[in-house]
């Protein structure tokens, strides 16, 4: 099943900007209904991380304090992503409605480290790693939690959040402030001293101009001479890539999604490994630690090349509903199926337990194998909260292999995922969309141990640090070259 690549252009493309149409009661009450009639009738994770009787508390409370407040698609919008981040879902994603125009921006770019904010550029005199500690008077740390809403997240992970946030910091800023002229902001630089400045908002041409300045992008520790050059085939790349430190007799292999044609992709990947084997190296840095997804059987091929033995994504999958709740609202983003079909291909005769019909057969189970050209040598895995969906199931594959994962913990859910046939729903009086998948994953995991809600941790946690940001030192890949060399 392949989703349409309008799908990805709502999910990638953060500038859907929310205007601020008026709206009835009954408008807002209409809309809130059909939101909350599929979540209840067809999202089969509704109560993975938050009981039933939390949400009918959630939806009493929606029902009994917020409707009557709402009066703007705007604050519809904020009502709706913070009753969706309950649901703890990555692959459940409110969209903006678009704007006519694009308002200027709050202008600082931010990393965030330790959930505090801090400066990722050498911009308006602000020194590069300088701690913001507030904005109009409202804490960093206030901030970040009140942004959250925002950003989706598998369980209680919040490094996919926190990835999130800072990439799109102004942006969401304007969602919860709305734009404004100017931003006073009190910063404390790493001498230590603590400064007041008043900044004026900036076009988001200019802000995005100064994306590939960023100290955590690391053109730094890679000796770029031309920042955007680095950017656009580092971080920017959607093909993986390939390159060698041959100091440590060493490939370093990044990719960064799978969300690409699967037949070029794994032409590719073949290439890839040939030159991998024929430099006969000792090791192998997979990076995977921008990979927001993609198809499974990317992830599947991709991981077959450093398999030790076959291999398992899934234990079971299920739905909950044999037909499409409010589908006159709803998009079909997956191709060659409408959901019926689907369910019936995948379901209809699947076990049936309690509400949910639950299938143990994985389609996908005879590519599970390792590669017979696949690397031989030591094989170690950089992970970090943006590694999501498929991305998470390829640091899992390595989780179960007891190949070494290194970075952060994954945006992705270490047990469940809840990624199957997804649907775009437009609600038809804020024209607010919202992405909802319709089947939840039970990963196959060997280690039981893990805290529910987690994503895949890392066998070794290296945090980005302040000094790290500073001097725009890639911490996570210089601790496997170290390691390497000792």
């Amino acid at each position: 099943m392949k989703p349409k690549s309008l799908l990805f252009a709502f999910i990638f493309y953060p500038l859907l900007l929310l205007g601020q149409e008026t709206l009835t009661e009954k408008q807002v009450t209409e809309d809130y209904t059909i939101l909350k009639n599929v979540l209840t009738n067809g999202y089969p994770s509704l109560y993975e991380y938050t009981s039933q009787l939390q949400w009918d508390s959630l939806f009493t409370n929606f029902e009994k304090k917020k409707l009557t407040t709402i009066k703007t698609t705007s604050e519809l919008f904020k009502s709706i992503a913070e009753l969706t981040n309950y649901a703890r879902d990555g692959h459940l994603i409110v969209m903006r409605p678009q704007l006519t125009s694009i308002p200027k921006l709050f202008p600082l770019l931010v990393k965030i480290i330790d959930g505090r904010l801090y400066t990722d550029t050498d911009d308006f005199g602000i020194p590069i790693g300088s701690e913001i500690i507030s904005i109009d008077n409202t804490s960093a740390i206030e901030l970040r939690q009140k942004l959250m809403k925002y950003a989706p997240s598998d369980g209680f992970n919040t490094t996919k959040k926190d990835r999130q946030i800072e990439r799109e910091f102004g942006i969401l800023h304007f969602y919860e402030f709305g734009a404004k002229d100017f931003y006073q902001i009190e910063y404390k630089t790493p001498s230590n001293e603590v400064f007041t400045k008043n900044l004026e908002s900036q076009p988001f041409e200019s802000i995005g101009g100064r994306f590939v300045n960023r100290n955590s992008y690391f053109s730094i520790y890679h000796r770029a001479t031309n920042t955007s050059e680095f950017v656009k085939n580092t971080v920017g790349k959607k093909e993986p890539f390939l390159y060698f430190i041959d100091s440590v007799n060493t490939a370093v292999l990044t990719m960064n999604t799978f969300q690409l044609d699967v037949e070029r992709f794994q032409t590719e990947l073949k290439t890839i490994f040939k030159d991998i084997n024929r430099k006969k190296v000792e090791n192998l840095i997979v990076d995977i630690r921008q990979n927001d997804g993609g198809y499974p059987l990317n992830s599947i091929k991709a991981f077959s090349y450093i398999a030790r033995e076959p291999f398992k994504q899934r234990a079971a999958t299920c739905v909950i509903t044999a037909s499409l709740p409010e589908e006159n609202h709803s998009q079909n983003l997956v191709n060659g199926y409408t959901y019926k079909t689907f369910f019936k291909k995948y379901y209809q005769n699947a076990s049936k337990k309690g509400n949910e019909w639950v299938s143990t057969t994985d389609e996908n189970e005879p590519f599970m194998v390792p590669d017979k050209y696949g690397f031989k040598g030591k094989t170690y895995v950089l992970i970090g909260g943006k590694t999501f969906s498929a991305g998470s199931s390829f640091a899992l594959f390595c989780k179960n292999q007891g190949i070494t994962l290194i970075g952060e913990e994954t945006g992705g859910n270490y047990y469940t995922q809840t990624g199957g046939y997804p649907m775009l729903y437009t609600l038809p009086n804020s024209k607010i969309k919202i992405l909802i998948s319709f089947v939840r994953i039970s990963r196959y995991v060997k280690d039981e141990t893990i805290k529910s809600g987690s994503g895949i941790l890392p066998d070794t946690r290296v945090p980005l640090t302040v000094q790290d940001l500073i001097k725009g030192r890639d911490s996570q890949l210089d601790y496997v070259i170290k390691q390497i060399n000792e």
